[in-house]
């Protein structure tokens, strides 16, 4: 990957910081954080203070931030005034001025060395415990003025400059603490708010615009593919960021070819496409990256498809399945009631019904149902192969399973009266995979997925068993208006109490019970008064009349009075690893809404899986 740096260039941390133990002290906030537009000693920078009071603030209250002594607040004027300082509440502004009425806040700014702003409410209207406060100070508020041309007189005009970062920065690097301190609370309010000043680090004059050609590897596939097909996925890698493109005549220019890679401005491209049996397939490839540097020469991949078998039924094969091929080499055996098939070519042999085994030219034995070997599945989450897995484990009567095959939809089955379901993958490869367990209630709704990664070894059984799926929790509606009761439903084990937990989001949990009946249906009511505007979070745990209680479930998130804000989760096949398996699901989905993928493909939820949820996950990689 490359990043092009033109000119003189000065990177700039910008950070925020957090409540740290033993570094500050808070009376009555949930959380608090100061997020600064410029960190270095000596620069000028603004600020946004961001917390939420757990006690509220009467009309006429105030809040008062004090700097440090070597901390420079600057002196009111043209391009720093009140119009530069704003409080906002759950994301909606007050109006204020140089002093509080009954409908304007007032604000009081004490300019120099260790100078404070004091933000004082209107006499009608205070601040709610859980309220969700950003204070901003700098040129970012919603009234900061831009640099602007005014008139001077009739024939002339003037250019006046914008709002500057009103707050000078200590020439120390290292932490320093802001002070908050309030008036009017019904309980004590107050915390010193953690910064850090870090020195700024400088690149330039200098070009870094790069003008190498992607490099290209790992083309396949090569030598001959195994199996019979008429669709080959082609495939391979660049060392950076780049759309590559394919021809079948050599020497076409990058530019000129019209077949396109899937996946084209990452670093692994792939392309499925038709291919003739007993050729040699040539695909000529060129690539180009995000700076427009394209490769003028072709990088081959070639490749023998072999020819399809060709043999006559054996009509004196013996009924028991034996039978030799007459041509190059092979025999092959099975049990069955049916007639075999001999190959007399060079080919692998085949059968006309049932599961035998042919030796190169050999026959194949019968059998009594029609089956066929491995192959490549063209549409499916895996290669087949001669490996089985039996996914096992209790959900509630009648839950319909969905299991996962590294993130893709494998195989489905349903619970029975007992809540006991069994679901077969067969005919798959052997190697490692992650395999995942939902289940989905009568209301549409899925719970938590159950998730391992194991290797699955061929000719060979392999049991997945003892997976409890704790069942599902839907609150409705969904966002509730606070003051409005909810209802919690779902489904879990039958004839269980079920105890549920709520909160807002990582805040302190309340507890409420149910119970679940014969078909594990549970519901009960949630009501919302005193709760405040944001994102709450539920899960339960059942604990049935016989047996022991399930484990709680992950988290499920509402929203009261909004949206809820889903924490974005990147590990696609819940394994606790952001990795490779993670990167295939999310390229699985490459342009697409993401599907049924749980959790979303579709990181930022966007309706569209990109580059962005890619950016996403490379930030999160673990490996």
């Amino acid at each position: 990957m490359y990043w092009r740096l033109t000119g003189v260039a000065l990177f700039v941390c910008v950070l925020t910081f957090v409540f740290l133990p033993g570094q500050s002290q808070a009376l009555n906030l949930v959380f608090f954080s100061d997020t600064l537009s410029t960190s270095a000693p000596n620069a000028y920078s603004n600020h946004t203070f961001e917390f939420e009071p757990n006690a509220s603030i009467a009309p006429s209250g105030s809040l008062t931030f004090d700097w440090p002594s070597d901390f420079n607040v600057s002196a009111t004027g043209s391009t720093f005034d009140v119009r530069n300082v704003e409080l906002l509440v759950n994301g909606t502004p007050r109006s204020a001025t140089t002093s509080a009425s009954a409908s304007d806040d007032g604000v009081s700014i004490t300019s120099g060395a260790g100078g404070s702003i004091t933000y004082t409410l209107n006499s009608t209207t205070g601040i709610s415990a859980g309220d969700v406060l950003t204070f901003k100070v700098g040129n970012h508020t919603t009234n900061s003025l831009p640099e602007r041309v005014v008139a001077v007189g009739t024939s002339s005009t003037t250019t006046l400059p914008a709002d500057i970062q009103p707050i000078q920065n200590s020439n120390a690097t290292g932490t320093h603490q802001i002070e908050l301190t309030t008036t009017g609370a019904a309980e004590p309010i107050g915390g010193d708010f953690v910064v850090f000043l870090v020195e700024q680090v400088g690149v330039g004059p200098v070009d870094t615009t790069e003008d190498i050609p992607p490099f290209r590897f790992n083309g396949a596939p090569s030598s001959t593919i195994s199996g019979t097909t008429l669709n080959v996925e082609l495939s391979l890698e660049t060392d950076e960021f780049a759309s590559c493109r394919f021809s079948r005549t050599a020497s076409t220019s990058y530019s000129v070819m019209t077949d396109d890679f899937d996946s084209s401005g990452l670093v692994i491209h792939t392309a499925l496409v038709a291919v003739t049996p007993d050729t040699i397939e040539t695909f000529y490839v060129r690539c180009q990256d995000d700076e427009g540097n394209t490769n003028f020469d072709d990088y081959l991949i070639q490749f023998t498809v072999p020819p399809e078998p060709t043999g006559e039924p054996n009509p004196d094969a013996d009924p028991g399945g034996d039978g030799s091929g007459d041509g190059t080499s092979g025999t092959g055996g099975g049990e069955g009631d049916n007639d075999g098939t001999s190959n007399d070519g060079d080919n692998s042999g085949s059968q006309s019904s049932g599961s035998g085994g042919g030796g190169s030219g050999g026959g194949g034995g019968g059998g009594s149902s029609t089956g066929t070997g491995g192959g490549f599945e063209d549409d499916g989450p895996y290669e087949s192969g001669d490996g089985r897995v039996f996914v096992t484990g209790t959900a509630w009567p009648g839950a319909d399973i969905t299991v996962l095959v590294d993130g893709q939809i494998a195989e489905d089955g349903r619970a029975n009266n007992d809540g006991e379901f069994s679901v077969l993958i067969d005919e798959i490869a052997r190697g490692p995979y992650t395999f995942g367990v939902y289940a989905e209630d009568d209301n549409g709704v899925k719970s938590n997925t159950f998730s391992t990664s194991f290797t699955v070894s061929g000719a060979r059984a392999v049991t997945l068993s003892n997976i409890d799926i704790t069942g599902t929790l839907e609150v409705t509606p969904n966002p509730v208006d606070p003051g409005v009761t909810a209802t919690i439903r779902g489904y879990t084990l039958p004839n269980a109490q079920v105890t549920i937990e709520n909160r807002p989001q990582n805040g302190s949990a309340t507890t409420l019970l149910a119970s679940s009946n014969s078909d594990g249906f549970y519901t009960t009511s949630l009501s919302t008064n005193g709760f405040s505007q944001g994102t709450y979070e539920i899960r339960f745990r059942a604990e049935p009349s016989v047996g022991s209680p399930t484990e709680f479930t992950d988290w499920f998130y509402y929203g009261v009075g909004q949206e809820a804000d889903v924490p974005i989760n990147a590990d696609l096949n819940r394994d606790g690893s952001v990795n490779l398996i993670d990167f295939s699901i999310l390229l699985f989905w490459w342009n697409t809404n993401g599907g049924d993928s749980d959790p979303p493909a579709d990181i930022n939820r966007d309706g569209r899986v990109s580059l962005t949820d890619f950016s996403i996950m490379l930030f999160n990689w673990t490996g």
